[in-house]
């Protein structure tokens, strides 16, 4: 059994910010973090393997939750290709885990989140809100043969204000 759990990073400082990739979560979207953590850790997810873009906003995300849930923060997998990347660009990321790990938390952005979970489980219809989170089972033991529209969601949680 492998489960994909998709994060969209929390809220962010205005697009104005220059860099796009040095852009900040704001209050808000610390928040949302927090909140979407404190709601893993009630479904008692710890994954086995925890991923994240390198821009700040998905990052400083990652560790937010990775703190509430448990997770060693500085054991999370800073993943470049995350940021720009499209839903098949990280379904190849995912087909390249080591199959020793049963779960994984990746951590990214819109669109390219929101499409993967579409393409993971024709049950899946919502957009990811800011810090929303989905997991997706798979009835497989290899991640590369994780294949489209065959995992089941098996968990959606939306921050109460997080925007689409």
């Amino acid at each position: 059994m492998k489960t994909i759990y998709l994060l969209r990073h929390g809220n962010a400082e205005g697009k104005h910010i220059p860099p796009d990739a040095e852009r900040n979560l704001d209050a808000k979207g610390e928040k949302e973090a927090n909140d979407t953590g404190m709601k893993i850790k009630k479904a008692q997810i710890i994954p086995d393997v925890f991923m994240s873009s390198h821009a700040n906003r998905a990052r400083q995300t990652a560790e937010i939750v990775a703190g509430v849930i448990g997770y060693p923060p500085q054991k999370i997998i800073i993943e470049k290709g995350i940021y720009h990347t499209d839903a098949d660009g990280l379904l190849e990321i995912i087909h390249g885990l080591d199959d020793s790990a049963s779960s994984v938390i990746i951590t990214g952005h819109n669109p390219s989140i929101t499409h993967l979970a579409w393409l993971l489980s024709k049950d899946f219809k919502e957009m990811m809100p800011t810090a929303g989170f989905a997991g997706f089972q798979f009835k497989i033991s290899h991640w590369a043969k994780i294949k489209k529209n065959e995992g089941e969601l098996k968990l959606f949680i939306a921050p109460e204000g997080g925007n689409p």
